[in-house]
């Protein structure tokens, strides 16, 4: 049995219009979502830091650590491998507040007003700076600041890099539990 002409037309259509929606949608791999740079997450060239002075101590923060690093103000736990930070990069889409990890099966996912996630310290904290060239690892998670201005958080899958100016999304090949990266300018 062979298939008609218009048969193969309607399928040759269908296999098209998958494609274009795999590619378009949110979430999907295609450019939006191209693989960022291995050295952008390569966090061991940093000094590390002694975790304790930037963990909250007070029950209502449920032992999460908090730092700040030029405009952001960042935490960990308190699973292990969730981290977030406050701020919005240029490149963020609009009305989020933050981007967030949810541990090692989800994320990075931007944060908008009105959810219950967390964002910084319910009770009092001053949260210290982490400074350039260090880093803070607690809980599977491991965040930077390798410069002014940036701030990498990652666990042992997923992670991100955020400025003012832009964010990078890592996350692994042909996952789709992540919000999408920018753009590639080629």
């Amino acid at each position: 049995m062979r298939a008609s002409g218009s048969a193969r037309a309607s399928a040759l259509i269908v296999v098209v219009v998958a494609a274009l929606v795999a590619v378009l949608l949110p979430g999907t791999t295609g450019a939006a979502n191209a693989a960022p740079r291995s050295s952008d997450f390569d966090l061991a060239r940093m000094q590390p830091v002694n975790p304790d002075k930037y963990r909250s101590i007070s029950y209502a923060n449920r032992g999460r650590h908090f730092f700040r690093a030029d405009g952001w103000l960042c935490q960990i736990g308190p699973q292990p491998g969730a981290t977030a930070c406050k701020g919005k990069p240029r490149t963020a889409p609009p009305g989020v507040i933050g981007v967030a990890i949810a541990g090692e099966q989800q994320g990075p996912y931007w944060v908008r007003p009105g959810t219950t996630f967390q964002l910084g310290p319910v009770s009092p904290f001053r949260a210290p700076t982490l400074h350039a060239g260090t880093r803070i690892t607690v809980a599977d998670v491991t965040c930077a600041v390798p410069r002014r201005g940036v701030v990498v958080c990652r666990n042992w899958n997923r992670g991100f890099k955020v400025s003012r100016g832009s964010h990078t999304f890592m996350y692994p090949k042909g996952d789709r539990a992540h919000d999408r990266n920018p753009r590639s300018r080629a």
